[in-house]
């Protein structure tokens, strides 16, 4: 009986020593889990002023902090990356397990995040398109283990830098965006075809914009906006355009203006003209200034050279009377054209022909309009076609084809007369300019009567 005594009274002593013991263990666990969780909620919030309490006066600033959460070199793009990352970011705090001798909790934090590696993002040719993915991609969960002091009257984590990197690790991976401005990769910019800044009688103006090589590292460059403006009046605003093979031609035709910005010869109409370039953020890039001139045209004479048939049926025969058109055009592929298989030869065709064409092969990148007239003659005598009119006439812009694009020069008749037909082409919708000449025969016979 003693002895049961006794071992009763033994074992309520002990666990009067441990009670204590216990409470404080729970106490302790729960002052760590309780920093631990304000930690990661600052941690989610990206509160650099509050996250720094958690480190000690030497252990780190609050620029160098902040420089991993939110980088002051970044553009708005990838600040946006960054943000749409940040949005997701999600956590749990483990259970804190005490060591009652170091006086340490060890905690287990584990993050949600999403992959902004997943396939999707990383497939994406665009800030918006990485965005998008980012949205919608998998959860990736990242551990970490932080130490807290729990022998103070605060706790404190030991560690706090190494969540803080592991979390926001997405702020250093590579996307391919191009980093800094467009502008910090400009190279340089030029009027196209201008004397001293200065066009006459253009109806194109246009600027070549060409940017570093290093561009081309990055597959997420922003697009670039344009304006287009004579004196106060913008003529164009572009939509957003990206440069190809670091360069980008801005131009301003004639075709893009209305009839009050052209003169009676069909060209821009004088005055100071101005582009200006941007990023689509409306970050300034470059601004150009030019001067168009009018000088008025006298009207070129038209003349055919005299040919004999044999020549006709032997040669072609054209002549380019600019040298800007020669240059553009692909000399091995112009010639007339063989629409109804009436072709007698090089330049000359079957009295069953009802179709003349003559096909200019251009450079594909050419869309100037061209105006074109046909004169006939029965006797090879144009004479003075000065004072002459045409059987037909009409304007045309290329064609595009798989290879190359084409003026085609087309005469379309339900007859035409046996005779000499003479082709002009004028660089000007006055008509005073002749870039190129041409001319065909139509024999007496058939194409099948002279092929027989």
């Amino acid at each position: 009986m003693r002895k049961t005594t006794s071992l009763l009274i033994s074992l309520a002593a002990v666990l009067c020593m441990l009670l204590p013991l216990c409470g404080c263990n729970s106490k302790k666990t729960a002052d760590a889990a309780g920093i631990c969780t304000s930690f990661c909620e600052d941690v989610k919030a990206g509160d650099t002023d509050k996250l720094m309490t958690y480190f000690g006066d030497a252990e780190i600033t609050s620029k160098e902090l902040k420089e991993i959460i939110s980088p002051s070199g970044f553009n708005s793009e990838e600040k946006a990356v960054s943000d749409c990352i940040r949005k997701t970011i999600n956590y749990k705090v483990q259970e804190p397990v005490y060591d009652y001798k170091a006086r340490t909790a060890t905690v287990y934090l584990s993050w949600e995040e999403a992959d902004y590696a997943c396939e999707e993002a990383s497939a994406a040719a665009s800030t918006a398109e990485l965005r998008n993915a980012i949205s919608k991609a998998p959860v990736k969960i990242i551990t970490s283990c932080v130490t807290v002091d729990l022998s103070g009257e605060v706790p404190k984590i030991l560690n706090p830098k190494d969540v803080i990197d592991a979390v926001y690790a997405f702020n250093s991976a590579d996307y391919g965006i191009m980093p800094g401005l467009l502008s910090d990769f400009y190279s340089s910019g030029d009027w196209i075809k201008a004397v001293n800044n200065s066009y006459t009688n253009p109806k194109e103006i246009g600027v070549r914009l060409t940017f570093k090589k290093d561009l081309s590292k990055y597959k997420m460059v922003p697009g670039i906006k344009y304006t287009v403006a004579k004196g106060d009046k913008v003529l164009v605003a572009s939509e957003i355009v990206h440069p190809e093979n670091n360069s980008l031609k801005i131009s301003y035709t004639s075709e893009m203006s209305d009839p009050a910005g052209l003169n009676a010869d069909g060209f821009l109409n004088e005055g100071k003209y101005t582009v200006k370039v941007t990023d689509e953020y409306s970050n300034d890039i470059a601004s150009f200034d030019c001067e168009v001139k009018y000088e008025e045209l006298e009207k070129e004479e038209i003349e055919f050279e005299e040919y004999t048939d044999d020549e006709y049926l032997d040669d072609l025969i054209y002549e380019f009377k600019d040298d800007e058109l020669k240059g553009k055009s692909i000399v091995n592929k112009s010639g007339w054209w063989d629409y109804d298989g009436t072709s007698v030869g090089n330049s000359a065709f079957g009295s069953d022909t009802t179709i003349l064409g003559f096909s200019l092969a251009v450079n594909p990148e050419n869309d100037a309009e061209l105006y074109f007239e046909y004169y006939y003659s029965e006797e090879a005598d144009f004479g003075d076609l000065s004072e002459a009119e045409p059987v037909y006439q009409r304007s045309c812009k290329p064609s595009l084809y798989i290879d190359q694009a084409c003026y085609d020069f087309d005469y379309s008749s339900g007859e035409l007369k046996p005779g000499y037909y003479g082709l002009v082409v004028y660089g000007d919708a006055a008509k005073k300019h002749i870039v190129l000449v041409a001319s065909c025969m139509v024999v007496e016979e058939t194409s099948e009567e002279v092929l027989a």
